[in-house]
């Protein structure tokens, strides 16, 4: 038997075939017959999303399948679709809108997405922080990797929300000096990197944290007795450093 008359035998099985030969098609290599299966009225939500999680179909296939009007008011179909690489980003743009606040966020961490798919998502995410609960902000706070989110998070006004941005794994130092660098800042998030024991001791965020109005004096004399006297001179010339404090390390220095 030819392969080419094996594969359009495999097609014309997979537009008619019930449910227990369609087994075996799901897994099919050709997309022939991939595409063949869309066209077979029986078949199941089930068996769609297998295909719409298959990393070998093309971006076609996918963009076939997701304007498929059976499956369009099916949640887990729209997500497998969002979640799948291959999938086009028009596609996922206009699908993204319609998945739940965790599943944007997991999908932020998911290799091969496309950047704009990401950044689409971390910005819906990012507008609805102001609604959503103290436990979802927790649970964002511990597991996102998006450096946007965690800057918002980081000054939230929940220093439990604060507390769990400050152990995420994903969290850089980079972030933590740029939200220390805002104009309006909550005196409590200071105070918490302060006294954090892995960003406390980072060089840069001890500058940064200098250079805030809300760090209490105690915590300020703490980092300044460690500070090198070129360190000290460049802090008494900054004029974002308090005057109190820029006063204290002129006394330090001798002068």
């Amino acid at each position: 038997m030819s392969a080419e008359l094996d594969l359009y035998r495999r097609i014309m099985r997979a537009r008619t075939a019930a449910v227990d030969e369609r087994k075996d098609l799901l897994y099919d290599h050709a997309e022939e017959v991939l595409q063949a299966l869309l066209d077979n009225q029986g078949i199941t939500e089930q068996e769609v999303l297998i295909l719409a999680q298959r990393r070998d179909v093309s971006q076609e296939f996918l963009r076939r399948l997701a304007a498929d009007k059976r499956f369009q008011e099916s949640y887990q179909v729209k997500r497998a679709v969002v979640f799948n690489p291959k999938t086009p980003a028009s596609v996922s743009l206009k699908l993204l809108a319609q998945i739940f606040l965790f599943d944007q966020m997991t999908l932020l961490l998911v290799v091969g997405i496309p950047q704009e798919v990401k950044t689409a998502a971390e910005e819906q995410i990012c507008r609805k922080l102001q609604q959503i609960s103290l436990g979802e902000k927790l649970t964002l706070a511990r597991r996102t990797n998006s450096e946007r989110i965690l800057a918002y998070l980081l000054d939230d006004s929940s220093s439990e929300v604060v507390s769990a941005v400050l152990n995420n794994p994903f969290l850089k130092e980079a972030t933590v000096c740029r939200v220390l660098r805002k104009s309006q800042l909550r005196p409590h998030t200071v105070e918490m990197i302060a006294g954090h024991a892995k960003w406390s001791c980072r060089k840069d965020v001890r500058y940064a944290l200098l250079r805030t109005p809300h760090l209490s004096t105690g915590r300020a004399l703490q980092f300044l007795k460690v500070m090198s006297k070129q360190e000290l001179r460049d802090l008494s010339q900054d004029q974002n450093v308090s005057a109190s404090i820029r006063t204290y390390i002129k006394r330090l220095l001798g002068g």
